[in-house]
């Protein structure tokens, strides 16, 4: 079993966070141990020992690295300028960076001068782990990042990992149509894409515009991205698209936490983790809360030229958006649309904020065939007076939603929610059970249960589909 498939299994089959200690991930390639000390270091030495340890990024970006080595930053070290990454690992060996000694992470800082401080440029089979990582200018400037994996006509790019990192202090543009920014930037131009990108476990704090942002890892002309796995990252104060894929087909997003995320400029908009152009995504066990973005502001999101999006055992709170958004712009050439996107298992608690407009599941433009069924939602008052309270509300963009099915969801509100669907076609509204005048949702004012609390609670309330009849004393224990 190679290295990648290996991979696969211990990721997706059993779930286990964790990757492959760092004796396996050189087992089948000794390679050289090269040593960086940003204190004591000398870029004269050869870097093959602690001892001998080279000192600055300037001569780490002089090497071209070969299948098995790996780079180790000295612990509580200070390391200037941007990593250029050089040379390729290969399955079973790959490049290896990491950490040696005791004390904090390597901090590894562009301060503006570069735009990006670690890049990963047309290589492949590389594992970067357990550095922190900035890169804050004297202003805010577009396409600023920390992470930056490029690649152009590099064909498949097998086994990039970023892992235990942490990303903060990016000040990137807020304006998306000037560039943007991020934390951790994925970009396949040509005919590149991604064969086992796994990014899992980092922490991303203070970053702009957007956290985990993909601008593509495949396409469709030349190929989608497999084997993509974005889990256990915790992002905050982050406050444009904080997970985005793009570009995949089969992408596992599962397992992150999205909370505080601050805001836009007026007329930008964002969402708390979605895919776009992606088939056969699932996202899974996330949290999404404080989103403020001007528009949109969701938790979750399937957009445009999306195939099977499965939303399912999310938490999403105090999102001014709502829960989830399933949309499409109109149907240009050659679009595939949005086709087939579930929403179901999945807990709301006190979204959609907004005085108007604002609903916990909205559905906008051309969208076929989606499914929305056995979700919770919990509405409390609305923090502005005279704010509506809609549930599932359909709305046009260069056409309506078609096909929609939303059966045996749990609303519980204070007052009797609305249900606005009239501008879609072929809408199919069914059992679903609506808890009205009751005291019960300004219980959960003050209290946010836990991702596991929502989650069993999911579980308990639904029975082969259909709400049991006790669902709401068992929301009632919740609170």
């Amino acid at each position: 079993m190679d290295r990648r498939t290996f991979l696969r299994h211990s990721v997706w089959a059993t779930g286990v966070t964790a990757l492959l200690p760092l004796a396996t991930l050189r087992a089948a390639g000794t390679g050289t141990t090269y040593y960086v000390d940003g204190a004591a270091g000398n870029d004269a030495h050869d870097g093959k020992s602690a001892t001998q340890a080279w000192r600055s990024l300037d001569r780490v970006n002089r090497t071209t690295f070969a299948p098995g080595d790996r780079l180790l930053f000295k612990r509580d070290g200070d390391y200037p300028g941007a990593l250029l990454a050089k040379g390729s690992g290969r399955a079973g060996a790959p490049v290896t960076v990491d950490a040696y000694g005791e004390g904090a992470p390597p901090h590894l800082h562009a301060d503006g001068r570069s735009p990006s401080t670690i890049r990963l440029q047309n290589v492949e089979y590389w594992t970067v782990r357990n550095l922190t990582v900035s890169n804050r200018g004297p202003q805010p400037a577009p396409r600023r990042t920390g992470v930056h994996l490029f690649h152009q006509d590099a064909g498949v790019v097998h086994g990039i990992v970023l892992q235990g990192l942490t990303v903060r202090d990016v000040n990137g543009s807020s304006v998306k149509k000037e560039g943007g920014g991020s934390a951790i930037l994925v970009e396949a131009k040509g005919n590149s894409r991604h064969d086992g990108l796994v990014i899992t476990d980092n922490t991303i704090d203070d970053a702009g515009r957007d956290g985990i942002l993909f601008l593509a890892a495949g396409n469709r002309k030349t190929g989608l991205a497999s084997g993509v796995v974005v889990r256990g990252n915790r992002i905050r104060r982050v406050p444009g698209d904080c997970i985005l894929v793009k570009g995949c087909d089969g992408a596992l997003v599962e397992r992150n936490t999205v909370s505080d995320c601050g805001e836009l400029p007026r007329g930008e908009a964002a969402a708390g983790i979605w895919p776009f152009d992606c088939d056969n995504t699932t996202i899974q066990y996330n949290e999404v809360s404080g989103h403020r973005a001007y528009a949109d502001g969701q938790a979750y999101d399937a957009d445009f030229h999306c195939r099977h999006t499965i939303i399912q055992y999310n938490y999403s709170h105090d999102n001014a958006g709502g829960m989830a958004l399933v949309c499409n712009d109109g149907r240009s050439a050659g679009s595939i649309g949005n086709t087939g996107t579930i929403v179901r298992y999945n807990v709301s608690i006190n979204d959609a904020l907004r005085k108007t407009g604002a609903s916990s599941l909205r559905i906008s433009g051309p969208v076929d065939g989606s499914q929305i069924y056995n979700n919770i939602i919990i509405i409390p008052e609305k923090p502005v007076a005279g704010a509506e309270t809609t549930v599932f509300r359909a709305t046009s963009w260069k056409g309506v939603p078609d096909d929609t099915a939303i059966h045996d969801n749990i609303v519980v509100s204070p007052r009797s929610p609305g249900v606005d669907m009239a501008k879609a076609t072929k809408t199919r509204l069914g059992e679903n059970q609506f808890h009205a005048g009751d005291a019960l949702p300004e219980r959960f004012k003050e209290k946010r249960p836990t991702l596991a609390q929502v989650n069993a609670l999911v579980k308990a309330c639904f029975v082969d589909g259909k709400a049991v009849p006790n669902a709401l004393d068992l929301i009632a224990k919740l609170a």
